[in-house]
């Protein structure tokens, strides 16, 4: 167990909760050891938090939250650097882009998840061909039931 400093404050962090990415991540090449924090405050986003920088962190997402027909297609070389002996051991999250002030036009990069082993702690990011990097969170359509909602209280008068 350490304690480690990050843009949360001071953390306890066990040893096998420690994420080591070996090739860091792209544009943090130099950096291998993270940490998850799940902040009951900011569900369903959960952060990827630095264990030697305390100023980066990433916020993260279940990409199977904005998108239904997400599929994650892992190389043979991504599963021999993640030692998958076990698919059920894999866990897939996507980063998040939150523009300062205006967390509705916040984008999810569909194109970069983090892939981590969670029975060992090691962790990747791959580039998928088929997604872009900035798919937006929330739909730019308001949902049928709530604008069908709005309609028939304008329509009563409410």
């Amino acid at each position: 167990m350490g304690v480690y400093k990050t843009r949360f404050g001071e953390l306890e962090i066990k040893d096998n909760e420690i994420i080591t990415f070996p090739n860091g991540i792209p544009g943090f090449e130099e950096l291998r050891k993270f940490a998850i924090l799940n902040i009951p405050e900011t569900r369903p986003i959960q952060w990827l938090v630095s264990l030697e920088d305390k100023n980066v962190s990433f916020p993260l997402i279940d990409p199977w939250l904005v998108l239904e027909t997400y599929e994650v297609d892992l190389s043979k070389q991504d599963l021999d650097i993640l030692q998958v002996e076990d698919p059920s051991d894999i866990v897939v999250w996507s980063i998040v882009t939150i523009p300062v002030g205006k967390p509705e036009l916040a984008t999810v990069n569909l194109k970069a998840p983090v892939v981590v082993n969670i029975k060992n702690g090691i962790g990747i990011q791959v580039i998928l061909e088929k997604y872009e990097l900035k798919h937006p969170i929330v739909s730019e359509k308001e949902p049928e039931s709530q604008s069908d909602d709005r309609k028939s209280k304008e329509e009563s008068g409410a």
